[in-house]
């Protein structure tokens, strides 16, 4: 039998129509990688008189994947359908009609939509497979090499051995590139995307603690049952030159001032007047500063944003995101 290379391994989804129930993975994914662990909860016991245990009883089982890869402007849909709230796209027309728009707007008080995965993993010497695919955490890093996406991904105890759902669509690959980038820092939200930061070092965003599962006492149910919402932990952090745009900050931090912000990239053509582009708004406090730094000679100091709601703006964050992607 055939050694397992790590290198063949391949990640396939699909999309669930209810959460746990298993579907074909038919969309192959080549820039976010998904690698699952097995998480067990597992008590021992071990009887008066004796020095070892004697019985393992296995209470809670699950996968928890993660996520990591490239951010392209097609594939970043998939996370933040699970991980911030499903809405079908709208075709972009005219022109032609071959660009989608696609919002994803968490909302503050209401349960959002979102979408699970069936997942695949492997090869054809041997793959495996879970269901109820659930993104819990979700972030970008931002510097001038590289935009890179990361997060976890709760599952349903993992099925070994499995077959590869055969032929899958590759998603088609449209990367975000740090050229394409511009950030962008306002003190209201209608002017938000106006004031543009001209010596943002880095970014950085994650939101976690979305989802948690419920493990109900039910010999029907070998896993969890369902998930709930949870008060997530969401925060921006920005690394700027310590200039005086960048000090500008301090004034916030002491009064507590929401700032607007808006993270924007804007890729290749898709048709007269659409072209690829990313999208993410936000309200935010700054509850943290770090020490001054040395930056590659430059001068630096890094602001963390707490993303906040502001009732008069409707929302806390907001990510868009046109492509060609019809649906999921």
């Amino acid at each position: 039998m055939p050694d397992i290379a790590t290198v063949n391994n391949i990640v396939q989804i699909g999309v669930e129509a209810t959460p746990g129930t298993s579907v074909a993975a038919t969309k192959l994914l080549q820039a976010l990688s998904i690698e699952p662990a097995i998480k067990a909860d597992i008590k021992t016991f071990r009887p008066m008189g004796g020095k070892f245990a004697t019985v393992a009883a296995l209470g809670k089982e699950s996968v928890e994947a993660k996520l990591s890869g490239q951010a392209t402007y097609t594939e970043i849909v998939y996370p933040l359908a699970s991980a911030f709230a499903y809405a079908a796209p709208v075709q972009i027309s005219p022109p032609s009609g071959l660009a989608y728009r696609w919002t994803f707007t968490p909302s503050q008080s209401q349960t959002d939509t979102i979408k699970t995965y069936t997942v695949e993993h492997g090869s054809s010497v041997r793959a495996r497979k879970w269901t109820y695919g659930l993104v819990t955490e979700f972030g970008y890093k931002l510097t001038r090499d590289e935009f890179t996406i990361d997060g976890t991904m709760l599952g349903q105890a993992l099925q070994d051995g499995i077959s590869l759902t055969a032929s899958p669509t590759a998603v088609p690959l449209v990367p975000i590139l740090p050229t394409q980038v511009n950030v962008y820092l306002d003190s209201t939200s209608a002017g938000i995307g106006t004031t543009q930061l001209l010596r943002v070092l880095s970014a950085e965003f994650k939101m976690s603690d979305r989802f948690g599962p419920v493990w109900p006492l039910n010999s029907a149910i070998s896993g969890f049952a369902a998930h709930v919402e949870t008060a997530p932990k969401a925060e921006l952090k920005l690394l700027v030159e310590a200039d005086a745009q960048g000090m500008e900050l301090l004034t916030a931090m002491r009064t507590g001032d929401k700032k607007y912000i808006r993270i924007t990239a804007t890729g290749p053509n898709i048709e007269t007047g659409n072209d690829y582009s990313f999208q993410h708004d936000l309200c935010g406090v700054v509850s943290d500063v770090s020490d001054f730094s040395d930056e590659d000679g430059v001068y630096a100091i890094e602001w963390t944003f707490t993303v906040a709601y502001d009732a008069a703006w409707g929302m806390a964050q907001q990510i868009q995101v046109v492509n060609t992607l019809s649906t999921l």
